[in-house]
């Protein structure tokens, strides 16, 4: 295949990489990432475009300034795509992202005035972009950081994609640089050998498409995550929502009834939260029970159940807890609420339920809910902040 044919099919490659990221950005607006990715796409497209018609073009001004457009924006699509993927981790880049543009295009330009070789020049332009790949693959390999990490998988196909990617496009890269030192005529435009159209179109090409491909998948990936996320959980407090929170709470009853095994589930309502939201506002009622989420959280075991029931009752589901080791439980759970200090200064305090499923004992749900909802009625009206037991059936 002859460079131009080879650049041609690279343009085209991007130019529709370019358009599917712009469609997902006109999808999702406000997706910073998708934005820089679609940027990116056509930055390297319309690059590859100008290059191959300025080393096509006679020498003279147009044929450098052509090279020196063309060759920036290959280099500017490289750093938005970086850029994307820093939005998509949730670290913004900040200007010097830019300022490398900037750096890249003063020293091309530079070294067209000097006249210098073609090979001198791709020194630059890999050199440059190796960089770009070494950035990319530091953002993969980090991948998302703090609390909203938890949210999704630390390691998926995309990432790996991704990785593959940038290690293909990298090393096709390094070779060009190494065999451009001893055997420069290989990479000469316009008679360029096979070997060089393999490593400065070919490569590229389907190392390009391959990134493409894996950013959709990492952003799909993300979509399905937070989709599942959005289904079994609770936006304000991270707990389960109602309905996963049930059929989870199903299936531990159907085994603890299977198993001839003991089941605790206990009903958490916060007393006088009617009184704080008119008082200190809803941002600080919402926040309270983000708190006292997280206080109820680090009081139970792996495996066991915490959801919001809606409201500000919450209910958790102990398997394996008998009488005893209920009462236990409430009063932990009553006292770690008591105790702690939040952000506005009051005091707030919860009243439990509690119901004990014993081994051999056949009860639904709904009776389950029904029992630790008059244990709770019973500790509200003996003065709250306390824990009842159901009385035995």
């Amino acid at each position: 295949m002859d460079p131009f044919t080879a650049s041609t099919s690279l343009a085209i490659v991007q130019l529709c990489s370019s358009l599917v990221m712009a469609g997902v950005f006109t999808s999702t607006p406000s997706e910073r990432c998708t934005r820089y990715w679609a940027l990116s796409g056509v930055l390297v497209a319309l690059g590859i475009v100008v290059v191959v018609s300025g080393y096509m073009a006679a020498p003279g001004v147009w044929r450098q300034s052509a090279l020196l457009l063309g060759n920036t924006a290959l280099f500017a699509g490289s750093v938005a795509a970086w850029s994307g993927l820093r939005h998509f981790y949730q670290r913004p880049a900040k200007l010097w992202n830019w300022l490398m543009v900037a750096l890249f295009a003063v020293l091309f330009g530079w070294l067209l005035a000097q006249d210098v070789s073609f090979t001198r020049r791709a020194y630059l332009a890999v050199a440059a972009m190796q960089l770009v790949f070494t950035l990319v693959f530091i953002e993969l390999v980090r991948g998302l950081s703090g609390p909203a990490a938890r949210h999704y998988a630390r390691w998926g196909f995309g990432r790996g994609m991704g990785l593959a990617s940038v290690l293909t496009l990298s090393g096709a890269y390094i070779a060009r640089m190494v065999l451009a030192a001893s055997q420069p005529a290989l990479f000469e435009p316009p008679q360029m050998s096979s070997l060089g159209v393999l490593l400065i179109y070919m490569i590229p090409m389907g190392g390009s498409l391959l990134f493409s491909a894996a950013l959709l998948l990492l952003y799909f990936e993300r979509l399905v995550a937070d989709k599942q996320r959005l289904a079994t959980e609770d936006e304000l407090t991270g707990a389960l929502n109602r309905r996963e929170l049930v059929r989870c709470g199903e299936v531990a009853l159907q085994q603890a009834v299977t198993q001839r095994q003991s089941l605790t589930l206990a009903f958490i309502d916060v007393d006088h939260f009617k009184r704080i939201n008119d008082t200190f506002g809803h941002l600080v009622g919402d926040r309270v029970l983000t708190a006292i989420a997280g206080l109820l959280k680090q009081n139970c075991r792996q495996g066991d159940l915490l959801g919001r029931y809606g409201g500000e009752e919450f209910c958790a589901v102990f398997p394996g807890l008998d009488e005893g080791e209920a009462a236990r439980i409430g009063q932990r759970l009553v006292e770690a609420v008591r105790q702690h200090r939040f952000e506005h200064g009051a005091t707030v305090t919860i009243s439990v339920g509690l119901v004990v499923l014993r081994p051999g004992q056949m009860l639904g749900w709904d009776a389950l809910v029904h029992q630790a909802d008059v244990a709770l009625y019973r500790a509200k009206h003996e003065g709250r902040d306390a824990y009842r037991l159901a009385q035995p059936a």
